[in-house]
């Protein structure tokens, strides 16, 4: 037996409780686990190190294609996206490991290597795809507005780039309806990018409304105060699930979907 199930078995615990773990860990990483030592030391293990070679062979050809050569990293950078970029099973996000990996090991450093893994590595298949989606809505939304501003007498952007992710709203229902998410599962998945920081709420609107007011004249002119103003206003908070890209949102994305250049 390994080491780990020779501390498994030291536990003394009941031979039904081992007996469902096992059954959980065979369950879990396949018909080769066949004790729990194995499937922790080995199995993970392997499956680690596949990942990690599948993404740093893309890694390794998006260098090649442009020409392009890697630097050494830090330990703060280089630990983290180890860890983490070897535990992406997905296709979509292997892919998105090997584009950041490639842009960040191709640049000077810029000290927010360690933040864009962590977001990497926070991200659902589902959730990187809502994201790119809610990117091409922006791109294509900011492209519109700078064409009409172009075609403007009075132009409102001197370049494309002075429309800030902020300024271009996107629809909550519009990213729902793609997706065919229920309205629950939908609010979090854009709140979850909302507290990664790639996505901002719109700001919420306030109507106030003026019921009128009334003002009574003191009839004693010695008085200080010469008249009392009395305000009737409510105020009508109105919150929308539309969000925005935000500045940090767009260039995480540039750099998790377009290859490095020379």
């Amino acid at each position: 037996m390994s080491e780990t199930g020779d501390i498994v078995k030291g536990l003394n615990l009941p031979k039904q409780i081992l007996d469902k773990a096992t059954e959980l860990a065979k369950t879990l990483f396949g018909p080769a686990a066949n004790e729990v030592g194995e499937m922790f030391a080995d199995q993970v293990r392997f499956r680690r190190m596949k990942n990690q070679v599948v993404i740093f062979n893309k890694t390794v050809d998006l260098l090649e294609k442009n020409n392009l050569k890697a630097r050494e990293l830090n330990t703060k950078t280089l630990v983290p996206l180890l860890e983490q970029s070897s535990l992406e099973d997905e296709a979509l996000l292997q892919s998105k490991w090997a584009t950041l990996i490639a842009n960040i090991v191709s640049s000077p450093e810029s000290g927010l290597e360690p933040k864009l893994i962590k977001t990497l590595s926070g991200l659902s298949t589902l959730e990187a795809q809502v994201l790119d989606f809610a990117w091409t809505l922006y791109i294509e939304k900011r492209q519109s507005m700078f064409e009409k501003s172009k075609a403007s007498k009075w132009p409102s952007y001197p370049t494309i780039e002075a429309i800030r992710p902020d300024m271009v709203g996107l629809e909550f229902d519009t990213v729902k309806a793609k997706f065919n998410l229920t309205n629950e599962f939908a609010i979090i998945c854009v709140e979850n990018l909302v507290a990664l920081g790639l996505l901002k709420y719109v700001d919420p609107e306030v109507e106030i409304e003026d019921h009128g007011s009334e003002v009574e004249e003191e009839s004693d002119p010695e008085r200080r105060r010469p008249f009392n103003l009395r305000l009737s206003v409510s105020a009508t908070y109105n919150r929308s699930n539309d969000f925005n890209l935000t500045v940090y949102g767009n260039y995480f994305l540039d750099q998790c979907n377009h290859e490095p250049s020379s």
